[in-house]
């Protein structure tokens, strides 16, 4: 019996899973792959937490408090090291997302299905790897401003190989990519509409190149792409909705929301529970926030107010529950108030103040404000930034506001009793420290990155 047994061949493959391309050979398998890479993007070191932290704790919203469960501390002082758990962590559940999506891309046309569902998962890998691929290259490189382009970007990766060794392409072809990508999506998701807000649609697709085109300073292709979705029939929530829009899925004026369901709670590591207590609390709202608000901006009344326990501090009520569950949220990744901000901001770069001032004045009457007018340059400019502030705060976008407008990241309330105590209050837009260290874990596994990490680390 022992001599015939080790004659037989060991049995490799597994009975109870199925290899990729087992997997993604019908078009079961495929949506199965999709509703798997919308599920890695929800994941605590991508749109679960980290990515809207990174964006936040880097600049002056908010501040780590001195209390604190020892999370995010290099974020916050901007003080990385290349073996970072955090940039890591990121990286590593970023290129996961473009994996799957790059497996869905690659096997899709070969299964047995109409075309329209075939186009239907396609569409959605595309803009989520163009989603991804735009994440990663505004955390690990330099703005496109600082280098036209030419500056170093991020690997890209099309088909996933585990022996693959890619170097770093630059910020230019990451950026070429992201934009192919997505307008290959719009092609692909012509049959969806304004009412797709959890998966990936036309309009998300456009929603998301008016944010890239922006970043690069493409304003007319900013503009067109803006105007798409401004003509596809979203709706600027009102003052009325603004209390429960954040916990609420499926509004009017959402266009791509990565949606949580209760059973997908991240328990201690959702969202809102880093701002709140009970939960960590560690994270609090800046006094440099709080100034430029009016009384009367509804959003002050409804997502600022005093910290629990701490009343002098300021906390943040955007996140404050969804499905009756603690700091449980599900991503707003792109609206229609944000768009809106996109094309007033490329107006007022190419001299069109009137359409700007009108774009400008839809969110700040919105919002309980009263309108602007006689403005128009840099003063106009530099209001369409701060309404972005106010519209998109702890949604992870204020650093890049900053860095792409090559402006300061300064934070008047610095080293102050209650927050963790930081090396330096000001950064300027091209300082090596404003973005993150490539992971050396990754350098150490690919010798293709070797000579290739960011200055400064």
């Amino acid at each position: 019996m022992i001599f015939t047994a080790c004659e037989r061949q060991l049995e490799l493959e597994p009975k109870d899973s199925q290899n990729t391309n087992q997997a993604l050979s019908s078009i079961k398998g495929i949506n199965a792959a999709v509703v798997g890479m919308y599920a890695n993007m929800r994941s605590a070191s991508y749109y679960g937490r980290y990515l809207f932290m990174y964006g936040d704790l880097s600049s002056n919203d908010v501040y780590l408090a001195k209390a604190n469960s020892n999370r995010f501390i290099p974020t916050f002082q901007r003080n990385f090291a290349a073996v970072d758990a955090d940039a890591l962590g990121i990286w590593t559940a970023t290129y996961s997302t473009i994996s799957r999506a790059n497996n869905i891309i690659n096997a899709v046309d070969n299964v047995s299905a109409t075309q329209e569902e075939k186009n239907l998962a396609k569409g959605q890998a595309l803009f989520t790897r163009a989603l991804a691929y735009f994440d990663l290259v505004r955390i690990f490189a330099k703005p496109y401003n600082q280098g036209g382009g030419s500056q170093m970007g991020v690997p890209i990766v099309l088909v996933t190989d585990i022996n693959a060794t890619p170097a770093r392409n630059t910020v230019g072809e990451v950026y070429t990519q992201v934009i192919n990508d997505l307008n290959q999506a719009k092609t692909l998701l012509a049959n969806t509409s304004s009412a797709d807000k959890v998966t990936a649609s036309k309009y998300a697709a456009s929603a998301l190149l008016s944010r890239v085109y922006l970043y690069k300073e493409d304003y007319n292709n900013a503009i067109s792409e803006a105007n798409i979705v401004t003509s596809a029939g979203y709706v600027l929530l009102t003052a009325a909705q603004l209390p429960t829009f954040y916990s609420t899925v499926g509004t009017a004026e959402e266009i791509f929301t990565l949606k949580f369901v209760s059973t997908e709670s991240l328990g201690s590591d959702n969202l809102g529970n880093i701002y709140l207590k009970p939960g960590y609390g560690d994270v609090r709202v800046s006094p440099d926030l709080v100034a430029v608000f009016n009384p009367n901006d509804e959003r002050y009344k409804n997502y600022i107010g005093p910290f629990t326990n701490s009343p002098l501090e300021f906390q943040n009520n955007k996140f404050k529950s969804q499905d009756g569950i603690q700091g449980l949220y599900s991503p707003k990744i792109l609206r229609l108030s944000e768009v809106i901000l996109n094309r007033a901001e490329a107006y007022a770069k190419t001299a069109r103040p009137t359409e700007a001032l009108t774009d400008l004045n839809q969110i700040r009457t919105r919002r309980g404000l009263t309108a602007l007018t006689g403005i128009s340059g840099t003063e106009l400019v530099d209001s369409i930034l701060t309404e972005r502030r106010r519209e998109l705060m702890f949604e992870g976008h204020r650093v890049f506001d900053l860095m792409r407008n090559g402006l300061p990241m300064t934070r008047n309330y610095c080293n102050m009793p209650t927050e963790v105590s930081t090396p330096t209050c000001s950064f300027p837009a091209n300082d090596p420290k404003m973005i993150a260290p490539i992971p050396q874990a990754e350098i150490d596994a690919n010798p293709s990155l070797k000579g290739q990490q960011n200055p400064g680390y």
